[in-house]
């Protein structure tokens, strides 16, 4: 049943307590959802390979299923991307509609990163706080690398 009204007055589920739907934990895992959801629509509007694959990263963060083997992929694809595009040393204002997007959700990539790092004392914390904060970091890097390239093109 979706509608059962233990939400209404603020409060929901998490980790077999309830917290306010304003905490911390629950800022993050939502900031995350909101993450997977714009790479879900990027995914579909401009068919990027990897995409797919970081949706799925994404929703084990949020079920706290994550490993810390899927950042040392995603550090194997910085790599490659960053071989393919040419080196950067200034702010970019990115003007192809594609780098624009792609540049737009590594903000929202940040911005759950962020969200991340205030739950560093928080006791309901999101998995391994550790991998989960390296995973967003080097995601935006990836998505910024990625805007770049399009950018480019």
């Amino acid at each position: 049943m979706i509608t059962t009204k233990t939400g209404d007055k603020g409060w929901t589920g998490f980790g077999g307590k309830r917290v306010r739907k304003d905490s911390g934990v629950i800022e993050a895992i939502g900031t995350v959802d909101e993450l997977q959801a714009v790479i879900q629509l990027i995914n579909y509007e401009l068919r990027i390979t990897n995409l797919d694959t970081i949706t799925n990263d994404l929703y084990l963060i949020m079920g706290k299923k994550f490993n810390a083997d899927r950042t040392r992929e995603l550090e194997k694809e910085i790599k490659k991307l960053e071989g393919r595009v040419k080196v950067c040393n200034r702010f970019l204002i990115f003007k192809k509609r594609k780098a624009v997007i792609l540049n737009w959700v590594r903000t929202i990539a940040r911005r759950a990163e962020r969200k991340v790092v205030s739950l560093r004392n928080y006791q309901l914390s999101i998995i391994n706080y550790q991998t989960t904060l390296q995973y967003l970091n080097r995601l935006s890097d990836y998505l910024y690398l990625l805007a770049r390239k399009a950018e480019e093109k």
